[in-house]
């Protein structure tokens, strides 16, 4: 039988081309589209904004009539905001050095530029404002794509599909950048595939020139789709159409965005002195202290497996509905399949998706907070599962089983997007809830309790800078230079940093959770420096929510119920300088393990036994007999330790004193966790065996015989006895003095 039309109503019907004399871009004209908006472009406009007004309808309504971002980061932006309304860029308080911990670089200039005017108890609601004027344009740019890529039906239907998206609806109305992306994303791929074409790409590179400004992820796609500009003008140019004198106007213009982009780090790089944006490094696998590039590529796999069952409709239908991975892979064989201008086009959506997912995965908070970073793409994952229910319905034996089948898959992928959209409507509202009562609080608490020159350390840094007016020390690093690494490092490592900090700059306050998983603050009583007692202690009374796909946020979860507002004594700043007991000699140096300005001077690094293991930071104290009280930091070390000694003197031994706990890590059992091989400059110079005692630690001496010491530095090794072979020295080393 003569294959015909698969898709008519109420399918995603492919209507017949109409000619335009206006223009020979089979996809229609770019200007005649954009100015002349039909029906249905409006009803999907208008129902984009009634889901995302009726979303922020029910944030107001679980807080008492006022809307309440669904995170702590929020807040950040607006601080980030206020302070460039205020002539102080990247600055977060006023006077404080320029940092990057704000998220979006662009969003923080389009809500500075705002703030000149807005007052600042409006500038959350013009957040909320333009999430939800770039949420709709999201969803009529969608509308337009589908239509250039499939028909005016295939693109209806996204667009109904992208309104009622939950996670993306969650993301356009908290107030953070994900709207903005949303609508800069869609602009972007709806430019390239209007202009491929004609091959000038007029206005491609100034859409994507903001979306390199606005996300990394957003700098991703770009990349890949200049890379389909490129292979668009190189068939092109094959072919006879263009001449190299005509391109090169075209590919001057397609270097804005790179050029932005390595504009905004060489800006970052003068004002605070790195290129790195303080968020990404905080948050990079990359950057966490695993040890080895198997480990980063494993936590890596891993995290992109999460969130490609995720988003791809495998472990869960909450994001995009069921089997959209799947769908979507059919929608993009199905460009591949089409004329070459498809083909591009396909691999550019294909490849910018996996762009997006592996660089998406590089970050340990990857899946955080309703998994915000891929929120933006998913529109492009929605069109192109419908494009794939229309390719599968294209495929069926006949027009009438073609139009079931499309339609039949339309209706299950809008059933479950009609529960999705008010489950997560209903869960940003309760976490909306869930941070009024701790950090938005606990910051009233602050302002009106604290002296207005406390400076607060937090783990939070948004709520707490926004309405107290109190100073703050980020203990996650995204604001305060320097605490970035030491926060990723551990407890031991955060403390030293802390430490090191002017007297005038170190907190005076604490305003921390009791405990949570994302950072070890609770460990920091252990340094004596949270007081006896807690001035105040906000228990959150929201029920516990179920989590999510993507694990919510701990307000809600009963992951950090409790913040305990501490006043801080560093009284015991300093105490773990000196050795516990005597030493022979005299001290020529000292290696402060847990220090990483210390660790670095002394080239210290720890020598895994197993690929995998760590060797995170911690913080203990000791009451010594005569009530001296020690606060050190240290690491836990399985396998070995080297470092280099620096002052000794050349020809006399050197007594190398240690502060470690060697106790067994199994009870009663002898596993040798306390005996060292020693090695210096390469030679071994026999074995150590560690003191042991019931307190945190206990101090004892190896002695390195003279004819060692060949300079006034000596390189140390501390490892197994018989390297390869279990079992291994597993201790936890605080520190080591030098003494001739």
């Amino acid at each position: 039988m003569t294959r015909g039309q698969t898709m008519a109503e109420p399918g995603l019907g492919a209507e017949q081309p109409r000619p335009d004399p206006t223009t020979d871009h089979p996809h229609g004209d770019l200007q005649t589209h954009w100015r002349r908006p039909d029906a249905s472009l409006l009803a999907v406009g208008a129902l984009a904004v009634v889901t995302a007004l009726a979303t922020l309808a029910l944030n107001a309504a679980y807080n008492q009539g006022r809307v309440v971002p669904p995170l702590d980061d929020v807040y950040i932006h607006l601080q980030y905001a206020h302070q460039v309304g205020l002539g102080e860029f990247l600055r977060y308080q006023p006077g404080a050095p320029r940092t990057t911990g704000a998220s979006s670089l662009l969003y923080v200039l389009l809500l500075g530029a705002a703030s000149v005017v807005v007052p600042t108890g409006l500038l959350l609601y013009t957040a909320l404002a333009l999430g939800v004027v770039c949420f709709t344009g999201t969803v009529v740019l969608v509308a337009l794509l589908g239509r250039a890529l499939g028909s005016p039906r295939t693109g209806t239907v996204a667009a109904v599909l992208t309104a009622l998206c939950g996670p993306l609806l969650w993301g356009a109305t908290s107030g953070m950048e994900v709207g903005l992306v949303a609508v800069l994303v869609a602009g972007t791929l709806l430019a390239f595939v209007r202009e491929q074409h004609a091959g000038r790409f007029r206005v491609l590179p100034w859409v994507a020139t903001p979306l390199v400004l606005t996300r990394p992820e957003g700098l991703v796609l770009v990349v890949v789709v200049l890379a389909g500009v490129a292979a668009t003008l190189a068939v092109r140019h094959r072919r006879g159409l263009d001449t190299p004198r005509r391109l090169v106007p075209v590919v001057a213009r397609c270097l804005v965005p790179l050029l932005a982009a390595v504009a905004q780090l060489l800006l970052y790089r003068v004002l605070t002195g790195s290129a790195e944006n303080s968020g990404i490094t905080a948050k990079s696998w990359f950057s966490r202290p695993l040890g080895s590039p198997l480990e980063v590529l494993d936590r890596l796999l891993a995290t992109a497996q999460n969130a490609l069952d995720l988003v791809g409709g495998t472990s869960t239908t909450e994001v995009a509905g069921p089997g959209v991975a799947f769908l979507a892979a059919v929608g993009v064989a199905a460009l591949a399949l089409g004329a070459p201008p498809r083909r591009i086009v396909a691999g550019v959506l294909g490849l910018g998706l996996v762009g997006v997912l592996v660089a998406v995965a590089t970050l340990t908070t990857a899946l955080w907070q309703d998994g915000r970073y891929l929120q933006p793409f998913l529109p492009v994952v929605v069109l192109l599962a419908v494009l794939g229910a229309r390719a599968v319905g294209r495929a069926a034996a006949d027009a009438r089983r073609g139009r079931i089948v499309s339609a039949g898959i339309v209706a299950v992928l809008l059933a479950f997007a009609l529960v999705s959209a008010p489950t997560w409507a209903l869960r940003g509202a309760q976490q909306a809830a869930g941070i009024r009562e701790s950090a938005v609080s606990v910051s009233q608490w602050l302002r009106g309790h604290t002296p207005p020159g406390a400076v607060v350390g937090v783990n939070d840094v948004g709520a707490v800078a926004w309405f107290s007016g109190r100073r703050v020390v980020d203990l996650v690093g995204l604001t305060t230079p320097g605490l970035a690494r030491p926060a990723l490092e551990g407890s031991g490592a955060m403390y030293e940093a802390l430490a090191h900090l002017p007297a005038d700059q170190r907190p005076t306050y604490f305003s921390i959770f009791d405990q949570t998983e994302l950072l070890p603050v609770g460990e920091l009583a252990a340094a004596r420096i949270l007081g006896d007692r807690p001035l105040t202690s906000f228990e959150g009374k929201s029920p516990e929510r179920e989590p999510g796909p993507f694990g919510g946020i701990c307000q809600t979860t009963g992951d950090c119920s409790i913040i305990s507002v501490w006043r801080a004594d560093w009284s015991h700043v300093g105490s773990g300088d000196a050795p516990d007991g005597p030493v022979p000699g005299r001290v020529v140096d000292h290696l402060n393990v847990g220090d990483l300005a210390d660790e670095a001077a002394h080239g210290y690094g720890v020598d895994r036994a197993l690929v995998g293991v760590g060797d995170q930071t911690e913080v203990r104290n000791e009451t010594l007999p005569g009530g001296r009280v020690v606060v050190d930091s240290g690491r836990h070390v399985i396998g070995g330790e080297h470092f280099v000694l620096r002052g000794l003197t050349p020809g006399r031994p050197v007594t190398l004193t240690s502060r470690v706990d060697a106790r067994e890590p199994v009870r009663d059992r002898n596993t040798s966790a306390g005996v060292v091989a020693v090695a210096a400059d390469g030679q071994g110079v026999g074995d150590w065996t560690f003191t042991t005692a019931d307190g945190a630690w206990a101090q004892s001496s190896f002695m390195i015989p003279g004819d060692a010491v060949t300079s006034s530095t000596l390189a140390v090794t501390l490892g197994p006895r018989q390297p390869y072979l279990a079992p291994y020295p597993d201790y936890r080393s605080f520190g080591y003095w030098a003494s001739q």
